[in-house]
């Protein structure tokens, strides 16, 4: 048997142990099994999960259909059960079972790792990108925010992209197998928006490569490699089945396979039919889209103000430390009004630094100003290899961020590039250059470290010194000819309609004005500040004080991150040029450069992620779903299935608090079913229309009254089933939609015309006539009719395809009413009427997901069989074992 040479894992042992300490560092409070993460998104995923696995501790197994938003929509897009295998232990191996969120940052720091490695760049040198990479501001951003599926996905990503360039590199085996894997475990995170921009990255790298291969000759091979991909795309689709049919399937269903469009101004803007555009309305789409001098966050932070520090909660007050008690802004309201404190000042107003483009956000994409000097080197400094590709792919993320700010090429991407218009967000697409720019810089110090032509390196650092100070000549004459105001008008001179705002509605307004900021709860300190400002005569120039005073706080932060750039890239210059002077070691110019580098992102990434991101478990609950005495008087309605309309605490359309104890009619998801976000825009939104609210069987209401929250039975719901005297036809979801507008849904359906043979005939209902609900679950209901004639009857349950009807054991077609509930003629006399969920792709996808997943545990074994065996018969490592 071949001796095992150690000294070989000797670079990749120092790396993992680097990446655990400083994720341990990073992540310390987690060590705490008393505390948990506070996450915003994590929260209301709690909630609107909540049903499902209390079904499960009573089934055994999640529900495939929830009740508890929306009025019901399909579970497995809220939580899901797939068949055993032993993928899940891979996955916690790759996270070294490490507690949340140091699994994040430890995965993907071992998969840019991986990456690296497969590109033949030095371990050492990698390290530096793998920091850069999993520390990025975006990650704990994301974290803290709890976009835990977003941040798991991209972390797979530079491990898939790895795989795929082991199987062009022709080591097939090794290559085809990780690239199986690699596929299953990235995609099986759920985050498909993620996994679009992998394949964006995947797509460009690919067409590089075939070009230099048929232009250097060296196409042999290639059909076989490309091959070996497919075939591995659609091996590691296979794995992922359970989360991706059911998805692709519901999607067409979602709002994200169209929206309803009944303002013509709109439509000039969409591709609309039918009534509805193709895919999510490219304004609902664009919302978030980066600004193109905001770009120069990605080495400047501060450029357009630094978010929501969401991280930095204390309690109920919110600390920001980049607004300091001295802050230009925090001295003219003390100024104006003395009593007001000013920490409390600082901790409200900072929410107003931000700037930009975007409606809000908790922070902008930081890759790290020493970062973006190694970026520069590497595009003067390395050859063609991998530098071009690159290159295109952080372009053209750069370019898709930008979203509405650079429309027309972001609108023909979005009318044509396949799928696009099913994702929104267009600022995610900087996940490209997150990963992307990391691995131009370990490029570049990989090379640097097997230098042997200093004189040509050093020219190479000297143009690239010059386009850094471009860049800074670029961000100054930007601080100096901007007024850092005009970017964000429409909420900077909201500030003279705050002013006149009454004391008991400042609380709401300032949120309005911070868009959907919820501020701290102390309301004496509200009234106070806004009597004072009432009182004074000159109310708007005190409002325009103040923006004056934030603009001069906006200047000095950028001067600020401005100078702290600099430091850092003239930190970095200087360990390079040392090295090529021959002052310095390679490995002193490695670590220094690396440590800088990595200082540069953590000292960023700890105001987003910190000590105060965590909160006692004892406490958590409370604290995130704190039950009234509205609550507890609704809970203790013993009807077996009824809804509850929260008009309490904003949109109730985008939270989902009030489905941890109730089945809300609201709700939050990023994909909720198309036709109710239709019903929810144009009937429940502003002032919901009251007929909708009670065919959806809203039977209580929750309101305010004064300080006073109370629950209000509704005596006009119309409960689980009743029977109409009439049904009107329309023609197309624009007249269904209007139609519901003063509709009498008590005695009158209205049905699309399609559905008219569905429909059949009826006689209108009478008194004598019955139906009720007799048996409630989530994925099967029934209900008992007496009547003398055919009766139409209207449900209380959400219309879907899966959804089937039964009468008396006979299948029955459904039609859809009003928009969005099932109707069902019903014959004359004593019937049973069941409803079940049966949705086929879940349960062939299932399958599908079981099977493909033990093939490709048994793939595993053999090829990790096939490479002992080859190493220990081998006299030097083969190309599988050179790569890897």
């Amino acid at each position: 048997m071949k001796k095992f040479d150690f000294k070989r894992i000797i670079p990749h042992a120092v790396a993992v142990g680097i990446f655990l300490l400083i994720t341990i560092i990073f992540c310390k409070p987690a060590l705490d099994s008393t505390v948990v993460l506070k996450q915003a998104d994590v929260s209301s995923w709690q909630a609107m999960s909540k049903q499902s696995y209390d079904y499960k501790a009573k089934h055994g197994e999640f529900p495939l259909w929830a009740t508890s938003m929306f009025s019901g929509m399909p579970a497995y897009q809220i939580a899901i059960d797939g068949s055993w295998t032993p993928l899940g232990y891979i996955d916690g191996l790759f996270k070294l079972w490490l507690p949340k969120p140091m699994n994040f940052f430890f995965l993907a720091c071992i998969s840019f790792y991986f990456l690296c490695i497969c590109m033949r760049i030095k371990p050492y040198a990698a390290i530096l990108g793998a920091i850069a990479f999993a520390f990025c501001t975006y990650s704990p951003i994301i974290i803290s925010a709890g976009h835990e599926t977003k941040m798991a996905t991209l972390a797979y990503t530079p491990a898939l992209i790895g795989a795929v360039i082991l199987l062009l590199n022709k080591n097939y085996l090794s290559g085809f197998t990780l690239s199986v894997l690699f596929t299953s475990l990235q995609i099986g995170q759920g985050h498909q928006q993620i996994s679009y921009y992998a394949f964006l990255i995947l797509a460009i790298m690919t067409i590089f490569f075939v070009a230099n291969a048929i232009k250097n000759k060296q196409s042999k091979g290639l059909v076989k490699s490309l091959s070996l991909l497919l075939l591995a795309g659609v091996m590691g689709i296979a794995v992922c089945a359970i989360h991706i049919f059911p998805t692709y399937d519901y999607a067409k269903y979602s709002k994200r396979g169209g929206q309803l469009q009944m303002d013509d101004t709109n439509k000039k803007n969409e591709i609309i039919k039918d009534g509805k555009t193709t895919g999510l309305s490219k304004d609902y789409a664009f919302q978030w889209s980066y600004g193109v001098d905001e770009l120069l966050s990605l080495a400047f932070a501060g450029v357009k103000g630094y978010g929501m520090y969401y991280a930095q909660r204390d309690g109920e007050n919110y600390l920001f430390p980049q607004l300091k008690e001295d802050a230009n802004v925090v001295n003219y309201i003390t100024g104006q009004f003395a009593n007001v404190p000013a920490d409390q000042i600082a901790q409200q107003m900072s929410q107003s630094l931000y700037w930009g483009k975007q409606p809000f956000t908790n922070g902008p994409v930081y890759l790290g100003a020493a970062l973006c000097f190694l970026f520069l080197f590497g595009l003067f400094y390395l050859d063609n290899t991998h530098k071009w590709w690159l290159l295109t792919a952080i372009i053209l993320g750069m370019l898709l961020s930008l979203g509405s700010n650079f429309d027309s090429f972001n609108t023909f991407m979005f009318n044509y590039l396949p799928l696009y218009n099913k994702f929104r967000v267009p600022t995610m697409a900087l996940i490209i250059p997150q990963l992307l720019v990391p691995v131009v810089a370990s490029l570049a110090i990989s090379k640097l470290m097997s230098e042997v032509d200093y004189d040509t390196a050093l020219k190479k650092l000297k143009l690239a010194s010059i386009a850094t100070l471009a860049l800074f000549a670029l961000v100054l004459g930007y601080y100096a000819s901007t007024n850092f105001n005009n970017e964000n008008k429409s909420r900077t001179t909201a500030f003279n309609t705050l002013w006149n705002t009454k004391a008991t509605d400042f609380e709401n307004k300032y949120s309005q004005l911070n868009e959907q900021y919820t501020p701290t709860k102390d309301n004496q300190l509200y009234e106070n500040w806004v009597l004072q400002l009432q009182s004074n005569p000159e109310a708007t120039t005190t409002a325009r004080g103040i923006v004056t005073a934030l603009q001069k706080d906006r200047a000095s932060l950028l001067l600020t991150d401005i100078f702290r750039s600099f430091i850092f890239i003239l930190l970095v210059a200087i360990c390079i040029l040392l090295f090529l002077k021959k002052k310095i070691s390679v490995a002193i110019m490695v670590a220094g450069v690396t440590i800088l580098s990595s200082v540069d992102l953590l000292l960023m990434g700890a105001h987003y992620l910190n000590e105060k991101s965590y909160e006692s478990k004892d406490n958590y609950t409370a604290a995130e779903f704190p039950i009234s005495e509205a609550d507890n008087l609704i809970l203790a309605d013993k009807d077996p299935n009824f809804r509850v309309f929260n008009t309490v605490g904003g949109d109730p359309f985008q939270e989902s608090k009030t489905s941890y104890y109730h089945k809300s009619i609201g709700g939050y998801h990023a994909a909720k079913m198309g036709i109710y976000d239709d019903l929810s825009s144009y009937q429940l939104s502003n002032n919901p229309n009251l007929a909708v609210l009670n065919m959806l069987n809203a039977k209580w209401i929750i309101v305010k009254q004064g300080d006073k929250v109370q629950a209000m039975q509704n005596p006009t719901a119309l409960g689980n089933a009743w029977f109409v005297k009439g049904i009107t036809f329309v023609k197309g979801p624009v007249a269904e939609m209007k139609a519901l507008s003063g509709l009498n849904t008590k005695d009158t359906a209205v049905v699309d015309e399609q559905y008219k043979a569905a429909v059949g005939t009826f006689v209108a209902a009478d008194s004598t006539s019955t139906i009720k609900m007799t048996i409630y679950d989530n994925e099967a209901i029934t209900y008992q009719s007496d009547a003398k004639a055919a009766q139409a009857a209207i449900f209380s349950e959400v219309f879907y395809k899966d959804w089937k009807a039964y009468i008396d054991g006979k299948s029955a077609p459904i039609f859809k009413a009003n928009y969005v509930l099932r109707g069902l003629i019903i014959p004359a006399g004593k019937h049973t009427i069941e409803f079940k969920f049966e949705p086929s792709v879940y349960f062939i996808s299932r399958k599908v997901s079981a099977y493909s997943s033990w093939l490709l545990c048994i793939l595993l074994v053999v090829v990790i069989g096939l490479q002992i065996k080859k190493y220990n018969t081998s006299t030097k490592p083969n190309n599988d074992d050179a790569a890897l």
